[in-house]
């Protein structure tokens, strides 16, 4: 019976997580074709109502790593905890067992 509930929970993290990474990237793949265009990180920000911070993050990372890919732009973003999603998920995970898979 733990066992099943481990793993329906463990199922849902999963799908959550999935979730929110297409939501990222599809983040990335706008604020980039965005930026190819000639707008700034505020501008973007405000029309895609999201941080600046996120928003200059994303850019930064494309910035210091030209040949990224916008999913690696986005597991980067993961990794490194940037992305309010990924914070929520964080601070969800961490109240049920004190483990993060991207920490």
């Amino acid at each position: 019976r733990a066992v099943k509930k481990a793993r329906e929970r463990a199922l849902k993290q999963g799908i959550e997580q999935g979730k929110d990474q297409g939501v990222l990237l599809n983040l990335v793949t706008i604020v980039l074709k965005k930026a190819k265009k000639g707008m700034r990180a505020a501008e973007i920000a405000g029309m895609l109502e999201e941080k600046v911070a996120c928003i200059q993050t994303i850019l930064k990372i494309k910035e210091e790593h030209p040949d990224y890919t916008e999913e690696q732009i986005a597991m980067k973003m993961i990794s490194k905890s940037f992305y309010p999603a990924t914070l929520r998920n964080k601070e969800r995970l961490n109240e049920e067992n004190g483990k993060f898979p991207f920490a």
